[in-house]
């Protein structure tokens, strides 16, 4: 048991740098792709709704290795452990709501005609659910680096006591 504690603790900062360095690449580079390459719109909603459904299950594994990992550190003030809940809250929140209401809603618009008012009032809703996901996805972004720099900072602090 303490030799996966040790390995968790190990491995925050490279599991903070990959999900960060994988949220833009789905972000900025493989969604983008896929809406300007494929003509039919619902079938880039499709896949991209496939591919942030996947992506989701490795952010909450992400999330849950961050968190054992800060919680297995003795030294680790109580208020930082704030951050990784919150970034694992992200990943629930987009696994088990967020990516199905958009899928349902992208479902649901191009079932009606685009002539029907309910397409409006599905589309209308479909952007306002993309719009909260970027917000969290930004936020998501800002908290892995703001918290990998403080566990890089702790890290530091931790190998210069045991140095001196």
């Amino acid at each position: 048991m303490k030799l996966v504690k040790s390995v968790l603790v190990e491995m925050i900062l490279p599991f903070l740098t990959a999900w960060f360095f994988m949220t833009v690449l789905v972000d900025i580079v493989a969604i983008p792709t896929v809406f300007r390459n494929i003509s039919n719109l619902e079938e880039a909603g499709k896949i991209g709704m496939t591919l942030f459904g996947k992506f989701n299950c490795i952010e909450m594994f992400f999330g849950m290795c961050v968190l054992l990992g800060t919680v297995s550190i003795k030294e680790m003030p109580k208020w930082l452990v704030a951050f990784p809940v919150l970034l694992l809250s992200f990943s629930i929140v987009y696994t088990f709501y967020m990516t199905p209401m958009i899928a349902r809603t992208g479902i649901e618009m191009h079932a009606v005609a685009v002539t029907d008012p309910q397409y409006a009032v599905f589309k209308h809703q479909l952007k306002i659910y993309h719009d909260i996901y970027r917000y969290f996805d930004t936020t998501k972004l800002l908290m892995l680096i703001i918290f990998g720099i403080m566990m890089t900072r702790f890290n530091l602090k931790r190998m210069h006591k045991e140095c001196v």
